[in-house]
């Protein structure tokens, strides 16, 4: 029906305004483990700075998703600088899968990441699994919306030194915000906070906050071809051909 078809081609518009709204992230430690619900078609690269109670991360990571959204692979490299240990390099990667359609306005997706750094022959470990839930809306017709999420997860961290091996494990949750500023261009603030590890555990201490920006390969189509799975598309064609006039 043609009011369907209008209905859809709408979906397709806020959603195609909005899949920038999830900067590139990945699992490195010191950084917020901050994860949308929804997904960047192709390649979308991102800086981020984290900052918490005894360290800081600099660092970038890219994120790659198919054609389809249905699942996105991020990874990333960061200098993370702690108040009691010397500086070095941290790495991480990421999983999401989006378990809503696409073209909605609210996502969830179960995730799971690993990150790890090497403290002058400390090898630390964290390993977060958890789900985000997510809601986003278009800002205009320019292309520029706005998402918010919340994603509670469970970290499990592990430290080996000198052969010896401890682990820990802590319920946390993160909360964010994410701006596709531009079309292509997107900005990220958020949070991550929850049970703290104590001072003979290991695992994340305190608060961690984090900001990002990040720039998308692909552009977002404005219309239903681009937008809209292939079998709504014919849905909406035999709905418009069989309604009367």
């Amino acid at each position: 029906m043609p009011l369907l078809r209008s209905f859809t081609m709408v979906g397709a518009a806020v959603a195609a305004s909005l899949a920038l709204a999830a900067p590139a992230r990945a699992q490195m430690l010191g950084a917020p483990v901050l994860q949308n619900a929804f997904t960047n078609r192709g390649f979308t690269f991102g800086l981020d700075f984290g900052a918490g109670t005894d360290a800081q991360t600099y660092g970038g990571a890219v994120a790659w998703a198919p054609m389809s959204a249905r699942y996105q692979l991020s990874g990333g490299v960061a200098y993370i600088n702690q108040k009691d240990r010397s500086g070095t390099a941290t790495y991480g990667a990421r999983l999401m899968v989006p378990v809503l359609d696409r073209t909605s306005a609210f996502g969830v997706a179960p995730f799971v990441g690993m990150g790890g750094a090497n403290f002058s022959g400390v090898n630390d470990w964290q390993i977060p699994l958890g789900i985000s839930a997510g809601y986003r809306r278009a800002v205009g017709t320019n292309g520029r919306g706005i998402s918010a999420y919340v994603s509670p997860f469970y970290t499990w961290a592990r430290v080996r030194e000198n052969g010896q091996t401890i682990t820990n494990g802590l319920f946390r949750v993160s909360v964010g915000v994410d701006a596709a500023v531009l079309p292509q261009v997107g900005v990220s603030v958020g949070v991550e906070t929850g049970k703290k590890a104590g001072q003979e555990d290991v695992g994340t201490r305190g608060t961690i906050f984090g900001v990002g920006v990040s720039y998308a390969l692909h552009k977002p189509g404005t219309g239903i071809e681009t937008d809209t799975p292939r079998r709504r598309k014919r849905r909406a064609v035999t709905d418009s051909t069989d309604a009367t006039p």
